[in-house]
């Protein structure tokens, strides 16, 4: 389906309205206000992930790591120069061991609850 773009002006009450159930989603007002159209005039129920496009899941997936891997990366660069090496291989160290037990921990709760 192709596209188009449309500008339009609103009251600011329904800008502020918008704005806050796009923040409550976690969508951006642009998606918010697509949805509401295409129900509208599609008939498309509500984006939920399970209707959202894999790709697109991919995508914000990959974005999410990409950030993630980015701050990381920052976060040891600083440290490095702040505390040594050795210091930070230990906090590394420390780190990684209490995030495999945490998720040694989610995981053994969800064989429980299977």
């Amino acid at each position: 389906m192709s596209t188009r773009s449309i500008s339009t002006r609103v009251p600011q009450e329904i800008a502020d309205q918008v704005a806050a159930e796009a923040h409550r989603r976690s969508v951006t007002e642009s998606d918010l206000i697509r949805e509401i159209l295409a129900v509208h005039y599609l008939g498309a129920g509500p984006l939920t992930p399970e209707r959202q496009p894999q790709s697109e899941l991919a995508d914000g997936y990959a974005q999410l790591i990409f950030e993630i891997a980015k701050t990381r990366s920052v976060i040891l660069h600083s440290l490095d120069h702040t505390l040594g090496a050795d210091v930070v291989d230990e906090i590394i160290d420390a780190a990684e061991q209490t995030a495999a037990e945490h998720v040694a921990q989610v995981l053994k709760s969800k064989e429980i609850q299977s």
